[in-house]
């Protein structure tokens, strides 16, 4: 899922490490989390084929979007409405009053596909790091 991501972090994470390295800390990262692992869902086209992943999640305070992916083959169909109407159906259902989600700035499509489902802009976070050394 990571190849071809617009997610800043994810982008410096494969300098030094394998998409299948990246992807094994982000799911222990997200299994770290208060929400189950039983709320995880992967995201199929109707021929059966991958289409990407959804993680609904949670902090102490909110239910949240934790990890939505389309494979890199699938970008461009739309499919990120459908992941993530998925994830926002599935916390309304377990009674979430609110969803939360994050996105980076330059991550457009992500940002457009929050806009249409209605997702409101309540903060933008700003990370300050140094550059790697070297």
């Amino acid at each position: 899922m990571s190849r071809g991501s617009l997610d800043l972090a994810t982008r410096y994470e494969l300098e030094s490490l394998t998409e299948e390295e990246l992807a094994r800390e982000d799911f222990e990262f997200y299994r770290d989390c208060p929400g189950e692992r039983s709320w995880w869902r992967l995201a199929h086209l109707p021929d059966g084929t991958l289409a990407g992943v959804a993680v609904p999640s949670a902090t102490p305070y909110h239910r949240n979007v934790g990890y939505l992916g389309v494979v890199p083959e699938q970008r461009g169909r739309g499919l990120i409405d459908e992941v993530l109407a998925e994830i926002t159906r599935f916390h309304a259902s377990e009674g979430a009053g609110r969803v939360t989600a994050t996105t980076d700035t330059v991550n457009l499509p992500m940002a457009a596909a929050f806009d249409r489902a209605g997702y409101e802009v309540t903060g933008i976070r700003l990370v300050l790091e140094a550059p790697p050394a070297g």
